[in-house]
C-alpha cells in the first residue's frame, strides 16, 4: 500500500526531479499532488479505482499509478530521450495493468460457480 505522498515521491524520482533521500521542492510537490488527483479522477471516471482518493493505493496498483502520474508531467519537467520513451511505454501499459488487476480481483475465487 502506498499513500498519495509516496506515489508523488516515486513519480518525482522517475521524472528525475527527486534523488533518493532528497525532499521535493514545494512547487514540484504540489504539482505532482495535482497530477495524482488528475490521474485518480480520470481512472475513477473509467471505473478503474477500488480505493478512495485519500486512501492508500493497493500494492498491485502502485506501479501503474506512479507511471501514469510521472508521464502526465514528463513534458513539464522536460524529460526527453530514452527516459521519455521509458515513461511513455510504462504509461501506455499502466491502464491495461490496472484493468487486469481489477479483473483478477473479480475472478478471485475460481472454484465458485458462475451462471450465465
Amino acid at each position: 500500500m502506498a499513500t498519495a505522498a509516496e506515489i508523488r515521491n516515486k513519480a518525482g524520482f522517475k521524472l528525475g526531479v527527486k534523488a533518493i533521500g532528497q525532499a521535493l521542492e514545494n512547487a514540484v510537490s504540489s504539482d505532482l499532488d495535482a497530477a495524482y488527483t488528475e490521474v485518480y479522477n480520470r481512472l475513477r471516471a473509467e471505473d478503474l479505482v477500488n480505493w478512495a482518493e485519500a486512501a492508500e493505493v493497493p500494492d498491485d496498483l502502485v506501479s501503474p499509478v506512479v507511471d501514469l502520474v510521472a508521464f502526465s508531467r514528463a513534458d513539464e519537467y522536460k524529460v526527453n530521450g530514452e527516459k521519455y520513451q521509458r515513461l511513455l511505454l510504462a504509461a501506455s501499459q499502466a491502464e491495461f495493468r490496472i484493468r487486469r488487476s481489477l479483473q483478477d480481483d473479480y475472478f478471485d475465487n475460481e472454484n465458485e460457480a458462475v451462471y450465465y
